[in-house]
């Protein structure tokens, strides 16, 4: 019992221990780019800085670039919270470990809380439910040969582009065949494995909340360009306007699209400082001049840091344009009748995993979003529920500024609606499919539908509604707060 009772202990000291995570700000050298990393960072003799990043490896810096502040480890909580509510025997413990984990972005840790769930009762409804998706989810869908030729036709018969499959998806992509050596996949099938886990996350979601969509029996079409350029050279073809997206779901060939994030214009400072940084570690090590290992370690590192801002913008892009074509192939969304572009984009915008998120899940607070949200809420004839509801905060943007703006207070509302009022928000996304038939509606019949729902007097869900943002902070706000 002793003994027992020690190692009992034992792992409370570790779980504890565990539970602490740093939160770094590193400022690239010569330039204004500043990086949110999380992680563990030890700062060394000599004013030097090592960080382990839990997919990347470890990144050198010097300290005076460099601010740590100690946090707490949102996943460590989660597991925590699971492992409580497992030998508590606690059902309802577990369904909200399942909900924390996909939060913070952990599938395998959301379906190790269900499994824990299941366990417990599999006799109740929820988890009989969350079984039943899990095998419709696993059941293979047989190919479509008819899906390859409209994915040839929408790209106008590219014969450099190639086909490849996921359990749920058909991507047509131009991308290199060679294999990444810490991943071990070709770009092609790290972006089948990030829609993948979209896939499962977005049904999950509204799985646990009690709502049961349809899990498609056809693939998802997805094309990815390998270049920006032949991104844009392909869009200009559809229309201008699409010219200055990262990615879009077109919803009459329910095709999304997309292109490698690493390759536009954002990446220029970088992608230029790194390969004079290359240049130079490359010269050190040929003639092997001593004392230049700062440079070595640097040159490294930035090349790290390219790749991990990479992969986070690939997370935000997938996420949020996955969204859409996973609303309007679930019954989520109606599919022929006119969705609000604040409705259709709140949602994408709700479900898209921030690229500064220090914790990227479903629903994290994105920085971007809530500053273009908090920039507008002070004028209350355009941040007002009427005016989105009636989506006049997108049909009278008159340019890419208000529609930024636009873009925040859909966001905004809809994360609100999501955490507040899910109920209701999926009672008003199936009162929208009742709508006639038709391109477009007028903001009148969009205003009635949402009355409807939610009633005619706003003032009280007014009032929830900035009280709720006012409370919101991004993860990077809470780090600071708790410093002060």
């Amino acid at each position: 019992m002793m003994i027992r009772g020690l190692l009992g202990l034992l792992l409370g000291f570790a779980c504890v221990s565990q539970s602490i995570a740093d939160l770094v700000l590193y400022n690239v050298p010569g330039t204004s780019l500043v990086f949110i990393l999380q992680g563990r960072a030890t700062v060394n003799p000599g004013a030097n800085v090592t960080f382990r990043h839990s997919k990347f490896g470890n990144l050198y810096m010097s300290a005076a670039d460099v601010k740590i502040y100690k946090v707490r480890s949102v996943q460590s909580q989660a597991v925590n919270e699971l492992s409580s509510a497992k030998a508590a025997g606690d059902l309802a413990g577990c369904l909200a470990a399942a909900q924390h984990a996909l939060k913070i972005g952990k599938l395998d840790l959301f379906y190790q809380a269900c499994k824990a769930a299941w366990e417990i009762d599999p006799q109740d409804d929820r988890v009989k439910k969350l079984v039943e998706l899990k095998q419709a989810v696993d059941k293979p869908i047989p190919i479509d040969p008819a899906q390859e030729k409209i994915m040839r036709d929408f790209t106008k018969n590219r014969a450099d582009m190639k086909f490849l499959r996921s359990k749920h998806f058909l991507l047509l992509h131009d991308t290199s065949s060679k294999k990444d050596e810490r991943t071990g996949m070709t770009r092609a099938e790290e972006r089948l494995t990030l829609l993948e886990t979209v896939y499962a996350s977005f049904l999950m979601k509204f799985c646990l909340e009690g709502v049961e969509l349809e899990v498609p029996d056809k693939l998802l079409m997805v094309v990815l360009f390998a270049e920006h350029t032949e991104y844009l050279q392909f869009v200009n073809l559809l229309g201008p306007d699409l010219a200055s997206a990262a990615g879009f779901y077109h919803r009459i060939d329910n095709v999304a699209v997309f292109y490698d994030q690493g390759t536009d214009e954002s990446f220029e400072v970088l992608n230029l400082l790194n390969k004079q940084i290359q240049s130079e570690r490359d010269e050190i090590v040929r003639r092997k001049i001593r004392g230049m290992a700062e440079v070595i370690r640097f040159a490294d590192t930035l090349s790290l840091l390219i790749e991990v801002k990479r992969e986070n913008l690939d997370i935000e892009v997938v996420s949020h344009e996955a969204t859409h074509q996973l609303a309007a192939n679930t019954g989520l969304m109606p599919a022929d009748s006119p969705i609000p572009v604040w409705v259709a984009e709140g949602l994408a915008t709700y479900f898209e995993s921030p690229k500064q998120a220090a914790w990227s899940g479903i629903g994290a607070v994105n920085s971007e979003r809530l500053e273009w949200y908090r920039e507008l809420a002070p004028l209350r004839s355009v941040s007002n529920i009427d005016f989105i509801a009636s989506d006049q905060i997108f049909t009278r943007s008159s340019n890419n500024f208000a529609t930024l703006h636009a873009y925040g207070q859909a966001w905004a509302f809809t994360h609100f609606l999501m955490e507040k009022h899910f109920d209701k928000l999926v009672e008003y996304y199936r009162e929208l499919g009742k709508l006639p038939k038709a391109s477009h509606a007028q903001p009148e019949e969009l205003q009635q539908v949402f009355d409807q729902v939610f009633g005619k007097d706003k003032q009280a869900l007014d009032g929830q509604w900035r009280a709720y943002m006012r409370s919101l902070k991004t993860d990077l706000e809470k780090t600071l707060e708790d410093a002060r």
